[in-house]
């Protein structure tokens, strides 16, 4: 019997209720983790080709870009690693330890209380990634960056209300 890290390695036991539940949980996990990796690697691409397109060539007169051209690129940055540390966290989320014993507990409202939390998730996680979608280095400056970490701290919170239910079963 695994447990944990290995779990994923050897396999997960499709052929009963508690293996049902685990398969469940990693696949709603990484549907929202997906979503929130590729919205992180748009903004990274685009502030990639922002600075390759927009910034100035550095010359003797002027090593270093002025910092008005380069704060769009670097906004950029902090919001992809915030999408990519909220993307890593949902992925991450522990899980109980013994799927058998959370397994008849979730049995009816609770299971209706894990779907719920479910579909919180991924829909908050489809937002998100929807926030910076089609971002492009010309638009680099219109990213509505407060909106997008809203966006990261309703699904951090969900998580954690996510994490807190099952860790209570």
């Amino acid at each position: 019997m695994t447990h944990g890290a290995f779990e994923p390695f050897v396999g997960v036991d499709h052929y009963s209720e508690a293996g049902r539940l685990r398969t469940d949980d990693l696949a709603v996990r990484s549907r929202a983790a997906e979503m929130l990796a590729r919205a992180a690697q748009a903004l990274s691409s685009a502030a990639a080709e922002y600075r390759r397109t927009r910034l100035p060539a550095p010359t003797r007169e002027q090593p270093f870009p002025p910092q008005e051209l380069v704060e769009p690129a670097v906004a950029a940055r902090r919001c992809a690693e915030r999408y990519t540390a909220a993307a890593d966290r949902v992925r991450n989320a522990p899980f109980p330890p013994d799927p058998k014993k959370a397994w008849k507990k979730l049995r009816g409202a609770g299971a209706a209380r894990l779907l719920e939390l479910d579909r919180t998730l991924v829909g908050q996680s489809e937002y998100a990634a929807a926030v910076v979608s089609g971002v492009v280095a010309e638009l680099l400056t219109e990213i509505p960056t407060q909106e997008a970490y809203d966006a990261l701290a309703a699904v951090t919170a969900t998580l954690e209300d996510r994490i807190a239910y099952l860790s209570g079963l």
